[in-house]
């Protein structure tokens, strides 16, 4: 009897000491970091995409103060340096050969997927995980294995937005209006090839300029050819100016579309009339949350910025503090950062929680959203199939 219990005792210590020991090592392994962490952030903050930019740029600067004013990781502060990409793809190019030379740990990437289609070879060829909202569903079909995104992206809505319109809503000859660069073009495509597989034709297909101000035509040519309904893919300030100009013709459809139709952006400049009843699918926004601690994050956030968050500044907020969990554990080692964002599983951030799948993308479940006047509600979250 006393042989066992010894025995049991020493198997006891021996487990203390093993658990004392992984504990130290991650602590070393974080310890290991320089003192000051040097994290990369690339994003519009000027040109027509700028509100996009700054709303990342918010969620992630946000995290890092919150992060650093708790004292770091493992006692190191995170050094965020931010390079305006502007609107252009030979900008966001530049702004991201700057930020790698400061030699970053990681990188935070643009929303805007020709930015980062301009900059994933930079980045790979440096060999730093590369972190990226944008929604061009081709982002990461690219074959780099630096690069992860923790956003909704346009294959997934391409998917779900008819299928919700067609089977939910019953509409069956939806008009087709998108702008008319990458992520519009692509979703439009998608979007098409959807509805193909419900064998429902749209009515329409049409698209408009970034610039563009005036899309009466499109939307009376959706009208004429008898839509019952409209699919509307672009980014806020356009968004608006649609649903405004739809007001403004008289016309009466069913509008579901992507997260835009539902930023609290958009509804501020649209009056409860123009935007009641619009639908949207996409990544996870906290205007609709009950829930006490997202309600005061959001407030603060606004506080702090005059700028209300969205889904990527929820995207990008949750994107640090993944990040931090990671170096945590592994350190400062881009190769096992890498592979940690590959392995990671049922990581619970803000909204949602992250689930690295074979290409890199780590966002799969998202929100179905309905206008009551000019308040988001949140219909229930849907997933991508397979998750």
């Amino acid at each position: 009897m006393f042989y066992s219990s010894l025995k049991t005792s020493v198997t006891a210590v021996a487990a203390i000491c093993l658990s004392v020991a992984v504990a130290v090592e991650a602590k070393a392994d974080a310890a290991s970091c320089p003192s000051s962490i040097p994290f990369g952030l690339t994003t519009p903050l000027t040109g027509n995409l700028a509100l996009l930019g700054t709303q990342a740029r918010n969620g992630a600067e946000f995290a890092v103060d919150e992060i650093n004013a708790g004292g770091g990781i493992a006692g190191k502060k995170i050094a965020l340096t931010t390079e305006d990409t502007g609107a252009s793809s030979t900008d966001a190019l530049n702004a991201m050969n700057r930020i790698l030379e400061g030699k970053p740990l990681v990188i935070l990437g643009s929303m805007i997927s020709p930015h980062v289609f301009a900059q994933t070879e930079a980045v790979t060829k440096s060999e730093t995980p590369f972190l990226v909202g944008a929604t061009n569903a081709k982002v990461t079909a690219q074959g780099s294995k630096w690069l992860f995104r923790t956003h909704a992206h346009d294959g997934q809505l391409a998917d779900l937005i008819p299928e919700y319109l067609v089977k939910t809503l019953g509409k069956t000859k939806p008009g087709i209006m998108a702008v008319a660069d990458d992520y519009g073009l692509g979703a439009s495509r998608g979007i098409q090839a959807a509805l193909a597989k419900l064998k429902v034709s749209p009515a329409a297909v049409a698209s408009y300029a970034p610039s563009d101000k005036d899309m009466s035509a499109q939307l009376l040519e959706i009208k004429d050819k008898g839509a019952d309904s409209l699919i509307l893919f672009g980014r806020p300030a356009d968004v608006t100016l649609v649903i405004k100009q739809m007001n403004d013709l008289g016309i009466k459809l069913a509008t579901i579309g992507n997260s835009s139709i539902v930023a609290q952006t958009t509804l501020n400049n649209l009056s409860a009339a123009e935007a009641d009843g619009g639908y949207a699918i996409g990544g996870m926004i906290p205007q609709t949350s009950t829930d006490a601690k997202i309600m005061d994050w959001s407030k603060r956030v606004q506080d702090k910025y005059k700028v209300p968050a969205d889904n990527f500044t929820v995207s990008y907020y949750d994107t640090v503090y993944l990040l931090k969990s990671i170096i945590e554990k592994v350190g400062c080692d881009k190769p096992a950062i890498r592979d940690a964002l590959a392995a990671t599983k049922d990581w619970k951030g803000m909204l949602i929680s992250y689930q690295a799948d074979g290409q890199g993308d780590l966002a799969h479940t998202l929100g179905i959203y309905r206008n009551k006047g000019k308040t988001p509600e949140l219909t229930g979250p849907i997933k991508e199939s397979g998750y």
